[in-house]
């Protein structure tokens, strides 16, 4: 038994999500080694190393950009004709009522976290020089907020959307082709259903080739991040930063007790199944990229069903950002706080809001809520130019607020996969209705 039980398990060195962890504090100790905080080296060789080293990475990512909208495609369709038209509906209307609740969770510990502990009150406002200027160009909320979600969800021309990336269309228009599909007769159904299945499997084993190499990519883009910034950019807004990386550590908190509560399984199990995924959106800051990471580790280790799974990240990777809800509400929040300007009731509610929509409006790629952000500023009366602290240390929080999004995104699906029971239309032909 201890030969079967112990010897032919992997070694600790060998599992994938250890290497990963190993390559992701290599990476920092590398690049505090070669960056501006020693000055072992000087500054434009250490920077030109480690873009080199960084290069894997970034193919990594492109390669992962490049089937993100193939896999979302034929993963939400497939999810759709993989079950009944009700239970699929079913799925989607329950994905987004507790998307909404736990980013109005998110939402509400940043506020209290930051009122609680105030940390715009420590940032003298004579370092933002008063200039007024932003390198960030602000949105209009009103048009851009809710109103402009709303307004926008339907898809115009889909390759447009594709060639633009507009994931919230997409995955709109994926459901509606799904729909179809399941009210068509099998022969004419079939075909379609068919090419989506093998682009699913080719999406899946780029994937897995990719993942052999995820230790080198991730120790390169660390290494270049520590390079580029230091570690010494977070000083001057600790506060921020603490307060920030505390409303993430209460969000993790808030999933494990929903996992606890509302399925069987152990929540110390659910995150530690998670390691390999939290590494990859560690390194990457995108909960795009990190999708087909996550679709697989969802489906594998969590032992959500697929027709379950392929609906629901997807589109928690579209609209399930709890981590943006947190930045997006905290730094609103401290800005307001550095500049001296309180915040009347009614402005505290639509920020709330705001915080809400961005996470859903914001792109789940590097530093996406920023533009979101400089809008939610103007909107309110506040100083733009207060985001020269924020984007001083975002590339870092935004390394947070990936993982936080997808551990949302895992959280939803494993929950719906309790509740949402499987039955005989799985097995059943695509609907004959005509």
């Amino acid at each position: 038994m201890i030969e079967n039980g112990i010897l032919n398990k992997p070694k600790l060195r060998e599992q994938l999500w250890f290497k990963v962890l190993f390559a992701l504090f290599a990476g920092v100790i590398v690049g505090v080694l070669m960056g501006q905080d020693l000055a072992l080296m000087p500054h434009h060789i250490a920077t030109s190393i480690s873009e080199w080293l960084a290069l894997p990475g970034y193919l990594f990512m492109t390669l992962l950009k490049f089937i993100v909208i193939p896999l979302v495609i034929s993963s939400v369709m497939l999810g759709i004709c993989d079950s009944s038209g009700s239970k699929a509906l079913k799925t989607l209307g329950s994905s987004v009522g507790f998307i909404l609740f736990t980013t109005t969770i998110a939402t509400t510990i940043a506020l209290s976290l930051t009122f609680l502990i105030e940390p715009g009150a420590a940032v003298d406002n004579r370092y933002f020089g008063g200039s007024g200027d932003s390198t960030i160009n602000p949105i209009n909320i009103a048009e851009n907020g809710a109103l402009g979600i709303i307004k926008g969800i339907m898809p115009g021309n889909l390759f447009y959307h594709m060639s633009n990336a507009d994931m919230l269309q997409i995955v709109v228009a994926a459901i509606i082709i799904g729909l179809a599909l399941l009210n068509m007769a099998k022969d004419d159904s079939m075909p379609l259903i068919a090419l989506m299945r093998s682009v699913q499997k080719v999406c899946m084993t780029i994937v897995i080739w990719l993942m052999k190499y995820t230790p080198i990519v991730v120790f390169g883009l660390i290494l270049n991040t520590v390079v580029q910034m230091g570690l010494g950019a977070i000083v001057a807004v600790s506060m921020f930063f603490a307060t920030v990386v505390l409303g993430m550590v209460c969000m993790v908190l808030v999933y494990m007790l929903i996992i606890a509560i509302l399925t069987p399984h152990n929540p110390l199990t659910f995150i530690k199944n998670c390691r390999e995924v939290i590494a990859f959106a560690l390194a990457t800051s995108s909960s795009s990229a990190t999708m087909p990471v996550t679709l697989r580790v969802t489906e594998t280790l969590h032992k959500v069903r697929p027709q379950i799974s392929r609906l629901v990240i997807p589109l928690g990777t579209t609209v399930n950002m709890d981590g943006t809800a947190i930045f997006q509400a905290t730094a609103v929040v401290f800005i307001a706080q550095a500049f001296g300007v309180d915040l009347t009731t009614t402005q505290l509610i639509i920020i709330s809001l705001l915080a809400i929509v961005a996470s859903i409006g914001a792109p789940g790629i590097p530093s996406g809520s920023l533009p979101i952000l400089a809008g939610t500023l103007a909107s309110q009366g506040l100083p733009v130019e207060g985001m020269a602290l924020v984007i001083g240390v975002d590339r870092l929080l935004d390394m947070g607020r990936g993982v936080i999004n997808i551990l949302g995104d895992m959280t939803s699906a494993t929950v719906l996969n309790t509740y949402i029971k499987e039955d005989t239309v799985t097995d059943v032909p695509v609907s004959d209705a005509g």
